[in-house]
């Protein structure tokens, strides 16, 4: 499996949490538009641990493959959920997004 995570690193202006918390959310299903996503993730920061980088939340969208990632990426679809987080999104928001393509191992209880 792989997946693409997005670290929001910052926080919302004054006042605009719920709104930018609404718009993430909403987020989730748009990405349901991309061909072969599995599914899609948004974590909200509750605790942090002192000295730990400011991520406000992270998105993450998953795939079985990494080609099927790339081919998510290359999609006229990414430029529209790109235009969606530059118009309504980021006006909300004091940072900036980093993005990390991970690969995931994982072990499952009873496997």
């Amino acid at each position: 499996m792989f997946i693409r995570s997005a670290y929001f690193v910052g926080k919302p202006f004054p006042g605009k949490e719920a709104e930018f918390r609404q718009l993430l959310q909403g987020a989730l299903k748009l990405y349901m538009g991309f061909k072969n996503i599995r599914g899609a993730q948004f974590l909200e920061a509750r605790e942090v641990e002192e000295g730990a980088p400011g991520i406000y939340a992270t998105l993450q969208l998953r795939f079985d493959s990494e080609s099927d990632l790339q081919a998510a990426l290359a999609t006229p679809f990414r430029q529209e959920m790109r235009s969606y987080f530059l118009n309504s999104v980021f006006p909300l928001f004091d940072g900036t997004a980093k993005h990390i393509n991970h690969h995931v191992e994982e072990q499952v209880t009873g496997a």
